[in-house]
């Protein structure tokens, strides 16, 4: 039985000049959206209203969401997801709202 196949996660490939940019672009989204970042030993942790919501692993580019997030109805919370998804693509286990739809189906909703 062959398993399913999912694509490899993106790593740190960029030039560090086009990876510095493109976190720039993104740091300025999650600014504008009303959050705060910290980064620590190579993750940034992104807070809402001082808790933290998500962390982002720089090298590997996997974002996780955390406790505070799943128990808040927030928008911005829908609307950061949206923009780690469209910069790093699907996070880790768990951590995305946003799932790829199958071929053919037409709700949108997995099986």
């Amino acid at each position: 039985m062959k398993l399913p196949e999912f694509p490899k996660r993106r790593k740190l490939t960029l030039p560090e000049e086009e990876h510095n940019k493109m976190m720039d672009q993104f740091q300025n989204k999650v600014f504008e959206l009303g959050f705060t970042m910290k980064c620590d030993d190579g993750v940034y942790r992104i807070y809402l209203d001082g808790m933290r919501v998500y962390s982002l692993n720089k090298r590997t580019y996997k974002y996780n969401k955390h406790w505070y997030a799943k128990q808040t109805t927030d928008d911005r919370i829908d609307l950061l997801e949206i923009v780690l998804y469209n910069y790093f693509g699907p996070g880790g286990k768990g951590s995305s709202l946003i799932i790829p739809k199958k071929v053919g189906d037409q709700n949108g909703l997995l099986e």
